[in-house]
């Protein structure tokens, strides 16, 4: 099955390419950083999994509608499998936030996913179906401080699936969020000093951050055969950050 993975040349979008690729998926890893892009696409190719690396801004309508169809081309078949990983987040106090900081988080983590839908569901509908797979965030359920610009973000990533889900079902095209809590990967540890991420870790019920592969797992479950009645959720995968707030 062709799939798409962007934001996807380190941390959970890598993952998420590996975990689809180990289950016999083509992957093209998209992603703006083609210095990043080439040595993670070299890595997978070393073990034998069939994936290509396009750089991409996913911000931009234009380059985005190009990277879907080289997809095709290059993975010999329509996508079937879209994964809309890719973020650009910062934590500042609201007197802080600019409109260029506020306006590039919504474009790459909330409009670019509009974007990628609009170019995918024109090869799924050709396929016959397919999945979507956007990627959420705990902070939109249980905000932090500094949060006020990525939690909305966040949270209209759940409201972009929920319509989407309504809108798509009639083409058989599967919309679903996964909602990672905090993952101990270096850009989100990066986020916080040594000693919130010590405290927030001591706080989670289940006394560890997340890995990549977890997260992975779930999208790959939902991406699947598996979970082909699965459509319109939110699957929480957050070590039970979110249990006291529901």
């Amino acid at each position: 099955m062709p799939c798409v993975v962007t934001g996807a040349a380190r941390g959970i979008g890598l993952a998420i390419a590996e975990r689809l690729a180990v289950e016999g998926g083509k992957v093209a890893l998209w992603d703006i950083s083609e210095r990043r892009l080439e040595p993670a696409v070299q890595a997978l190719r070393d073990r034998g999994l069939r994936v290509v690396g396009i750089a991409c801004d996913v911000s931009d309508r234009g380059a985005v509608a190009d990277a879907m169809a080289r997809s095709a081309a290059l993975l010999d078949g329509p996508v079937g499998v879209l994964v809309n990983n890719a973020v650009w987040a910062r934590f500042v106090a609201l007197e802080a936030l600019d409109s260029d900081l506020v306006d590039r988080m919504l474009a790459v983590g909330l409009k670019a996913a509009l974007w990628t839908t609009q170019a995918a569901v024109q090869q799924m509908r050709v396929r016959g179906g397919g999945s979507i797979v956007n990627l959420s965030s705990t902070t939109a359920y249980r905000p932090v401080a500094l949060s006020a610009a990525y939690a909305a973000m966040k949270a209209g990533v759940m409201g972009l699936t929920r319509a989407l889900a309504m809108e798509l079902a009639a083409d058989r095209i599967r919309v679903n969020t996964v909602i990672p809590g905090m993952v101990g990967t270096p850009a989100s540890r990066a986020q916080f000093d040594e000693v919130t991420l010590a405290r927030r870790e001591a706080a989670m019920p289940l006394g560890r951050f997340g890995t990549p592969a977890e997260i992975a797992a779930a999208v790959a479950f939902l991406a699947s055969e598996d979970g082909g009645y699965v459509h319109g959720a939110e699957l929480v995968v957050d070590g039970g950050w979110t249990v006291p707030s529901h």
